[in-house]
């Protein structure tokens, strides 16, 4: 069952690096413009209160433009999947590729809950932040 669940989260890992590299084209083709086109939060517009992934775009963005530290601030999850991804996804080409089958394959379920751990806990966080203090960093 393991295997299986890896193979396809290898096989949509391909797929989302394509797409990841034909965004990176887009961003820096359009000198980060493209971003422009991404449509606001509905609910943050609606009621000024944030939802789970307000703060995603904006740290892809930091993200590509080489700011780790505040991508993190904007919303942590971006460089945690990012990090994930790339963790996976070498895990995965070395145990399919190298002649050594020695390499244990990674468990990625515990790492897809800790991941909504994070989404969760920073959503908390702002809210909190922005209802009980009136600060808003995004």
């Amino acid at each position: 069952m393991k295997e299986n669940a890896n193979r396809e989260f290898y096989f949509l890992g391909k797929i989302a690096l394509v797409i990841g590299i034909a965004g990176m084209v887009i961003f820096y083709v359009t000198d980060g413009a493209a971003a422009e086109w991404y449509p606001a939060c509905q609910l943050r517009s609606l009621t000024g209160l944030y939802c789970p992934g307000c703060g995603g775009t904006h740290a892809v963005i930091l993200l590509l433009r080489g700011h780790f530290l505040k991508s993190f601030c904007a919303h942590p999850f971006v460089p945690y999947a990012v990090l994930v991804y790339i963790c996976f996804m070498s895990n995965m080409w070395i145990s399919r590729h190298v002649k050594a089958r020695q390499i244990k394959v990674m468990n990625l379920l515990p790492l897809i809950y800790i991941g909504i751990g994070i989404i969760l806990l920073q959503w908390i966080v702002k809210l909190v932040c922005l209802v009980g203090y009136g600060v808003s960093w995004i």
